[in-house]
């Protein structure tokens, strides 16, 4: 089988803190891996990029590679709410002068965010991303990771709950069935890191889990 996995930083290692370093070998596109160790797999993970941007390389590269399975794991860097718009953000950090410094303090503050609630991505853009994704790769079989975050990250990111409900609601719009629930399996194994945002090892694996049995009932149907 051929697998192509499209992950934000989630889907990556993690070198600290200490005590909850891991080895890649230890993230869940690698425990899949090593139980198709038959299969060809191709795998962007990137931080901090959009699921348009995500999925265009996908797109651009290899809409002719009609791979088996795909695993998406983006949303979170789309729907999270922010203090400035990119064009703002863009023009904040090209000047240097006085204002330009102070404001560059303030840009991830909770309280600036909670007021401002700017979109990164609007939801009717998110919407068009999954729909074009879907026509792209109509052969493959595509399982769409659920977006969460801990608990906490609501502190850090007020209004980010009620956007990833949103946004989550959106992918199961478009892919249903293939839409992959994962928070409460990794909050029973504390999953999270202490970020809030990416996940431990028992995170990876639960997750890996999950997968694994989705694969392998789709292939036995076959």
């Amino acid at each position: 089988m051929k697998f192509l996995i499209l992950t934000e930083s989630a889907g990556n290692p993690r070198s600290f803190p200490a005590t909850e370093a891991f080895q890649l070998e230890e993230t869940y596109p690698y425990l899949i891996r090593a139980q198709f160790n038959e299969s060809t797999f191709w795998q962007l993970s990137y931080g901090n990029v959009t699921t348009e941007q995500l999925c265009s390389q996908a797109i651009s590269y290899l809409n002719h590679w009609e791979p088996d399975v795909i695993i998406m794991h983006s949303g979170l860097n789309d729907c999270r709410p922010e203090a400035f718009s990119e064009f703002q953000k863009t023009i904040i950090t090209r000047f240097s002068g006085p204002l330009f410094r102070y404001i560059k303090k303030y840009v991830f503050h909770p309280k600036l965010i909670k007021h401002r609630q700017k979109y990164r991505v609007s939801k009717r853009s998110f919407r068009k991303t999954l729909r074009k994704f879907k026509i792209i790769f109509p052969q493959s079989k595509i399982y769409w990771l659920e977006i969460c975050a801990a608990t906490g990250y609501e502190e850090i990111r007020p209004g980010v709950n009620k956007r990833m409900e949103d946004y989550n609601k959106i992918i199961q719009e478009n892919y249903g069935n293939d839409f992959v629930p994962i928070h409460k399996n990794i909050n029973k194994v504390k999953g999270f890191n202490v970020d809030k945002l990416h996940w431990n090892k028992n995170g990876h694996k639960v997750v890996a889990d999950i997968l694994f049995e989705k694969i392998n009932s789709h292939v036995n149907k076959k």
